[in-house]
Protein backbone atom coordinates (compact mmCIF):
# COMPACT_ATOMS: atom_id res chain seq x y z
CA UNK A 1 0.00 0.00 0.00
CA UNK A 2 1.92 2.78 -1.67
CA UNK A 3 1.94 6.22 0.91
CA UNK A 4 1.24 8.93 -1.32
CA UNK A 5 0.24 11.87 1.03
CA UNK A 6 1.30 12.72 4.44
CA UNK A 7 -0.09 15.91 5.58
CA UNK A 8 -1.92 17.46 8.71
CA UNK A 9 -2.31 14.15 10.20
CA UNK A 10 -3.53 12.67 7.58
CA UNK A 11 -1.84 9.68 6.05
CA UNK A 12 -3.39 8.94 1.74
CA UNK A 13 -2.64 5.35 0.53
CA UNK A 14 -3.29 3.64 -2.44
CA UNK A 15 -4.93 0.15 -2.63
CA UNK A 16 -4.67 -1.98 -5.86
CA UNK A 17 -7.57 -4.52 -5.84
CA UNK A 18 -8.55 -6.40 -8.74
CA UNK A 19 -12.05 -7.32 -7.84
CA UNK A 20 -13.15 -4.20 -6.89
CA UNK A 21 -10.03 -1.84 -8.78
CA UNK A 22 -7.83 1.21 -7.16
CA UNK A 23 -8.98 3.07 -4.02
CA UNK A 24 -7.47 5.36 -1.93
CA UNK A 25 -8.14 4.60 1.83
CA UNK A 26 -7.42 8.00 4.14
CA UNK A 27 -6.24 7.51 7.20
CA UNK A 28 -6.61 10.16 10.03
CA UNK A 29 -5.81 9.58 14.13
CA UNK A 30 -7.94 6.29 14.88
CA UNK A 31 -10.72 7.17 11.59
CA UNK A 32 -10.21 5.77 8.48
CA UNK A 33 -12.14 7.17 4.67
CA UNK A 34 -12.61 4.92 1.63
CA UNK A 35 -13.02 6.46 -1.72
CA UNK A 36 -13.29 4.83 -4.89
CA UNK A 37 -11.62 6.01 -7.77
CA UNK A 38 -14.06 4.88 -10.66
CA UNK A 39 -15.90 7.25 -10.15
CA UNK A 40 -15.03 9.44 -7.67
CA UNK A 41 -17.08 8.77 -4.76
CA UNK A 42 -16.57 7.83 -0.68
CA UNK A 43 -17.07 4.32 0.23
CA UNK A 44 -17.44 4.68 3.96
CA UNK A 45 -15.66 6.10 6.39
CA UNK A 46 -16.05 7.98 10.01
CA UNK A 47 -13.22 10.68 9.60
CA UNK A 48 -14.40 14.07 10.37
CA UNK A 49 -16.34 15.95 7.52
CA UNK A 50 -13.00 18.50 7.14
CA UNK A 51 -11.20 15.34 6.41
CA UNK A 52 -13.49 14.08 4.17
CA UNK A 53 -13.26 17.32 2.34
CA UNK A 54 -9.88 17.43 1.90
CA UNK A 55 -9.00 14.04 0.81
CA UNK A 56 -11.52 13.99 -2.23
CA UNK A 57 -10.37 17.55 -3.16
CA UNK A 58 -7.25 16.54 -2.94
CA UNK A 59 -8.27 13.12 -5.22
CA UNK A 60 -10.07 15.61 -7.82
CA UNK A 61 -6.88 17.66 -8.22
CA UNK A 62 -4.67 14.29 -8.58
CA UNK A 63 -7.39 11.91 -10.35
CA UNK A 64 -5.28 11.91 -13.51
CA UNK A 65 -2.19 11.06 -11.99
CA UNK A 66 -3.40 8.10 -10.30
CA UNK A 67 -3.14 4.41 -11.80
CA UNK A 68 -6.58 3.92 -11.83
CA UNK A 69 -6.84 0.75 -14.21
CA UNK A 70 -4.68 -2.17 -14.45
CA UNK A 71 -3.37 -1.34 -17.31
CA UNK A 72 -2.47 2.36 -15.66
CA UNK A 73 0.07 0.06 -12.83
CA UNK A 74 4.14 -0.04 -13.99
CA UNK A 75 4.98 -3.37 -14.61
CA UNK A 76 8.00 -4.29 -12.72
CA UNK A 77 11.02 -4.77 -14.75
CA UNK A 78 13.53 -7.11 -13.95
CA UNK A 79 16.80 -6.09 -12.48
CA UNK A 80 20.01 -5.14 -14.43
CA UNK A 81 22.63 -7.76 -13.93
CA UNK A 82 25.79 -6.26 -12.68
CA UNK A 83 29.03 -7.71 -13.44
CA UNK A 84 31.54 -8.43 -10.69
CA UNK A 85 34.43 -6.51 -10.03
CA UNK A 86 37.73 -7.95 -11.89
CA UNK A 87 39.35 -10.63 -9.28
CA UNK A 88 42.33 -8.43 -8.90
CA UNK A 89 40.09 -5.96 -7.11
CA UNK A 90 41.21 -5.30 -3.42
CA UNK A 91 38.90 -3.19 -1.23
Amino acid sequence: MPVLLKLYGIVIRLIRDRTFGSRLHAFYGGHELVVALQPLRVLQGDVPEWVSNFVMDWAREHYRELPITAADWPVRARPLWVNPPPRAFVC
